[in-house]
């Protein structure tokens, strides 16, 4: 395997005139996803509107999660700019906001779902997606960070992964009018859940067809990798035995 993924890569021109253009792209569209989703709920917050008030885990992830954001934007613009020796001194902080990330995004989850699972069970359901969600972030930061000698197959990993921390946003944004043309059956939790970083990993894709004529290692093994989670995610999220194990993990 390590073979192959190392003439994949040989194969596979690192740098492409367009590419600056592609990931300023990437980052205004989730830039544009964060604002758009976010602000009614951060306004409700402010004016005091809120369900319910924001626990210390919430309010940490919520500064890990910009602060990751921003660090994506600054580090994308370092390379525009051609300071790479900065932008590799700052990946250490990026190597340090992925457990902080990842914890609190599960502990944010089971704050809320024991505040509304009680009154709504049915919410029960979705602790499978963000713990999905968090999985994959995981899986691509760390590999990015394995690879990150790799600069092709490095920004690929870390825009994954991104990608899928991005779901809230894009459901804040656009997930009730999903919810309600495609329903939350099988196929419609997915859609709706899903559709922002699918459609982020299908514009990747053709980035890579138009620019290189074919598609990169990584998204060609780990963008099935994650349509096939995302198939498991909403089988556990319909199948009954799965409330009562939720329950249990989230300590209702």
């Amino acid at each position: 395997m390590g073979g192959e993924t190392d003439k994949a890569a040989a194969d596979f021109p690192a740098w492409h005139k367009w590419d600056r253009k592609f990931f300023l792209f990437y980052v205004l569209a989730a830039w544009g996803a964060i604002l758009i989703g976010f602000y009614p709920s951060v306004t409700r917050r402010y004016l005091g509107q809120a369900d319910f008030p924001a626990p210390g885990i919430l309010q940490v992830h919520v500064f890990a999660f910009t602060a990751w954001m921003c660090l994506l934007t600054v580090q994308i613009f370092l390379i525009r700019t051609g300071q790479q020796s900065i932008h590799k001194r700052l990946g250490i902080a990026g190597a340090i906001m992925v457990p902080i990330l990842v914890i609190t995004g599960v502990g944010a989850e089971i704050v809320s779902q024991r505040f509304y699972s009680p009154k709504y069970p049915e919410n029960l359901q979705f602790f499978i997606a963000p713990l999905f969600q968090m999985l994959v972030f995981l899986v691509c930061a760390s590999m990015a960070l394995l690879l990150r000698k790799d600069s092709a197959a490095h920004k690929r990993l870390i825009l994954l992964g991104t990608s899928m921390i991005l779901v809230a946003a894009y459901n804040r944004w656009w997930g009730e009018g999903l919810y309600q043309l495609f329903g939350d059956g099988f196929w419609g939790m997915i859609v709706h859940n899903f559709a922002g970083p699918n459609m982020l990993m299908a514009v990747a894709i053709a980035y890579d067809v138009v620019s290189r004529r074919r598609v990169h290692w990584v998204h060609a093994t780990m963008v099935p990798a994650i349509l096939l989670g995302e198939l498991v995610t909403s089988w556990v999220y319909h199948h009954s035995a799965w409330p009562p194990i939720a329950w249990q993990l989230v300590g209702i």
